[in-house]
């Protein structure tokens, strides 16, 4: 508007009749600019929604990430020039042509394209040994495969081919195999030194990640593959948690009962120290039948030790 009222002053001071019409062609011409450039960039995003299309029809990840962006960067582009076009009529012809189905494209895969790129970055963290953030960017890929349930289930989009979850799920479970890998690893560095105070320390990062593990190669299509994972991950690091379970037992069992004795709860105290006597009872029967490797004798003797002074405290207060 601020180019007509400019361009009708600069005609009436050269003293150049400006007809109505003229103004009006102008008008005119610059819709139809704007119109043309709006259906130009309609049918690139045309073009890339079909080769989005197509990668998910070949089930290639790899493809659907790499034009998921070109696709949102040009739908946000035809939006901008669909806004300059005249007319609402025209607009929402536009926009039903070209935007509306990109973006249910988009919607159908946002939210695997979002846990593929988790993926990676996690899969970088634990290359970097970065175990603490790679355990939290997995409670997020957890969030974000639940809220994908939600938001589908309640859009009503076509379902992608199974092997795209199935592949994702396939990447989720290796990565989390490594993520318990990386808690064992130290754990049994602790184990071999006999520094069962470590040991305590570590053992509810392993027990967790070894759950969390089950639980994600249960999500692996397969009978074959869950076993293999299975056989890879879960059974070493079951083997390591069996082989200490009960002495983490008793150490903690010990410290809690020097907190009653420290409250002077002398009874409890007495009580739990049966359950103490049960637990050692058990440890030897299980590690005799399953045949696990003997622990340092660093770790026995300290826990015995630390047994003799808690009754020694309980004698001297009789």
């Amino acid at each position: 508007m601020k180019k007509i009222i400019s361009f009708v002053f600069i005609g009436i001071l050269c003293c150049t009749p400006i007809t109505f019409f003229n103004i009006e062609h102008s008008v005119s011409a610059q819709s139809v600019s704007n119109y043309d450039v709006a259906v130009k960039q309609g049918e690139k995003v045309k073009a890339i929604n079909s080769l989005l299309n197509s990668a998910i029809k070949d089930e290639d990840m790899d493809m659907i990430d790499t034009y998921y962006d070109h696709l949102a960067t040009g739908i946000k582009t035809l939006e901008q020039n669909i806004g300059k076009v005249p007319g609402a009529t025209n607009r929402t012809k536009l926009t039903k042509t070209y935007v509306v189905p990109a973006k249910v494209t988009i919607e159908r895969v946002i939210y695997e394209v979002s846990q593929y790129r988790l993926l990676y970055q996690i899969a970088e963290l634990v290359g970097n040994e970065e175990v603490s953030k790679a355990e939290s960017n997995m409670t997020k890929l957890e969030r974000l495969k639940k809220k994908a349930i939600t938001i589908k289930q309640a859009g009503g989009y076509e379902e992608l081919p199974i092997s795209i979850n199935s592949n994702l799920r396939v990447f989720e479970a290796l990565l989390q195999g490594n993520i318990l890998d990386l808690r064992v690893y130290p754990y049994e560095e602790a184990i071999d030194s006999g520094k069962i105070e470590t040991m305590n320390q570590l053992y509810d990062h392993v027990t967790k990640q070894l759950k969390l593990t089950q639980q994600r190669i249960g999500q692996v299509s397969g009978a074959k593959n869950r076993a293999e994972m299975n056989e890879y991950y879960v059974t070493p690091a079951k083997m390591t948690i069996e082989r200490t379970i009960y002495e983490i037992s008793q150490y903690r069992l010990l410290n809690v009962i020097s907190n009653d004795l420290i409250k002077n709860d002398i009874e409890s105290a007495k009580q739990r120290f049966e359950t103490l006597n049960r637990l050692k009872d058990r440890a030897a029967k299980i590690k005799e039948a399953g045949g696990y490797d003997s622990l340092p004798v660093e770790i026995e003797q300290f826990l015995r030790n630390k047994e003799n002074t808690l009754l020694n405290q309980i004698e001297s207060q009789k």
